[in-house]
C-alpha cells in the first residue's frame, strides 16, 4: 500500500503556543504536501471531538480519532463510538464528590461540570474554553438527565483520597497519565476498552491497511499507547521525558519545523 496514514496528536504536537494554539506554517506546508502526495491524514487526541480546536478544524483533515480512541471519525462520519453503560455514566459523579475529587465529563458536543461546588481554577479554565466554543450547549451539568460522555479528566489535591477513587472506578476506566499542575493533579482517565492504539487498528481495519502503513506522532504519556503500537513512531523534541527513547525516531521541537522535518526523513514529502 503506498498511501500511509499518519496519525497526530494535538497539543505539543501539532500546536504551539499553549491554548488555543497555533498550527507552525512549516507544518501546514507539510501536511498539505503529504496529502497531495496521497497520503490520509488523521488527528488522534485526546480531545473528545467538541474540544477540537479550531485551528485544527479548519484544515481538511481525512479523520479524526476522537477521545483516546472513543470515536473514529472517517470523511465526516462517525465509524465508532463508545458508549458507556448508564450506571457508570451516572454514578462517577458520585464516586468524584465522595473521593473529594473535581471533574469534567467529556462527550462528542458537550463537556460537564459540577455545578453543586465552586470550580477549581484549572476546571473553570476547561469551562471558558468549552464556553467559547462554536458548538451548541457545549456546557452542561452533572444533573443533567441526558448526560453522555466518553471519557473524562479528574483533578485530585491534598483532600483527595485518589488510590480509593482509583479502585472505584477501575473496572471500567484506565488513567492514562497523571501529572502535577500547581495545587492540584491532573488525571485523565478512559474506557478501559479504549485508547490511541484501538483507534489506529480500527481505521487501518476499514481502509484495509496494516500497521507498517502508519507513522504516529506524538509528545506526551497519552500517546505512549499509540506511539509504542507502531514502527514509524515520531517524538517531537518538545516531547516528555518518559516519550524520548519509546520511539524510532525524534524531530525537533513543534515550533522549530519539527512536523515539517520529520514528513521529510521518512519521505512522506
Amino acid at each position: 500500500m503506498d498511501r500511509k496514514l499518519l496519525f497526530f496528536d494535538i497539543d505539543g504536537t501539532l500546536l504551539a503556543g499553549g491554548i488555543p494554539g497555533y498550527i507552525p506554517e512549516s507544518a501546514i506546508q507539510g501536511l498539505k504536501q503529504a496529502q497531495a502526495n496521497g497520503h490520509y491524514l488523521f488527528i488522534n487526541s485526546g480531545r473528545t471531538y467538541s474540544f477540537m480546536p479550531e485551528a485544527i478544524k479548519e484544515f481538511p483533515f481525512d479523520g479524526y480519532i476522537c477521545g483516546c480512541g472513543t470515536e473514529v471519525i472517517f470523511q465526516g462520519e462517525s465509524l465508532f463510538h463508545n458508549r458507556l453503560p448508564d450506571e457508570v455514566r451516572f454514578g462517577l459523579k458520585d464516586i468524584l464528590r465522595e473521593n473529594r475529587m473535581h471533574g469534567a465529563f467529556e462527550g462528542h458536543s458537550s463537556c460537564f461540570f459540577d455545578d453543586s461546588a465552586t470550580l477549581i481554577p484549572p476546571l473553570q479554565g476547561i469551562r471558558d474554553v468549552y464556553a467559547t466554543s462554536n458548538t451548541p450547549n457545549a456546557v452542561r451539568n452533572f444533573e443533567d438527565p441526558e448526560m453522555d460522555f466518553d471519557k473524562f479528566v479528574a483533578f485530585s489535591d491534598a483532600d483527595s483520597d485518589f488510590d480509593n477513587f482509583l479502585k472505584a472506578i477501575e473496572q471500567y476506566f484506565t488513567c492514562v497519565q497523571r501529572e502535577p499542575m500547581g495545587d492540584y493533579h491532573f488525571n485523565e482517565l478512559i474506557p478501559k476498552n479504549c485508547s490511541k492504539a484501538t483507534g489506529i487498528d480500527f481505521m487501518t481495519k476499514h481502509l484495509g491497511a496494516s500497521l507498517d502503513d502508519c507513522y504516529v506522532f506524538g509528545d506526551s504519556a497519552n500517546d505512549l499507547s499509540m506511539l509504542q503500537h507502531v514502527k514509524n513512531s515520531i517524538a517531537m523534541g518538545n516531547a516528555y521525558p518518559d516519550v524520548l527513547g519509546k520511539t524510532s525516531y525524534v524531530t525537533t521541537r513543534v515550533d522549530r519545523d519539527g512536523i515539517y522535518l520529520a514528513l521529510k526523513h521518512f519521505h512522506l514529502i
